[in-house]
């Protein structure tokens, strides 16, 4: 008998890197539902991306470690990204190179595709 198709489950990401510790629960929330098996489609909104971003210094904002562990999820499940392209030409526009490649979406897109989870959850 072939194995269940794994739930897909969409995450909401708002919150940007270095604010406040809710960014490393965006994180924690994405492992975990990976560690569930979860097929997930991952939307970062605006500067959200940031958490992306490959070289940064956390240490300065007293936040803890970890937040390159993004680059893990393809490892551990069928992770899709995405992102605004806006936010993705800012990035380029400023070579802010990111630690995984987030497909862009224009706003409506990227609410059109959540809309089509099982389960979305706003991080």
């Amino acid at each position: 008998m072939a194995a269940p198709a794994a739930e897909q489950m969409g995450l909401i990401v708002r919150h940007p890197p270095w604010r406040h510790r809710a960014a490393r629960a965006d994180l924690d929330l994405a492992l975990a539902a990976a560690a569930m098996d979860f097929q997930l489609a991952i939307y970062f909104l605006g500067p959200a991306l940031l958490q992306l971003a490959a070289k940064r210094d956390i240490r300065t904002a007293l936040l803890p470690s970890g937040y390159r562990a993004w680059a893990s999820l393809p490892e551990l499940t069928d992770a899709r990204v995405y992102a605004e392209q806006s936010w993705l030409d800012a990035c380029a526009d400023r070579s802010i190179s990111l630690i995984l490649d987030p497909a862009p979406l224009s706003p409506e897109a990227m609410r059109a595709s959540w809309r089509r989870c099982r389960h979305v959850l706003m991080v």
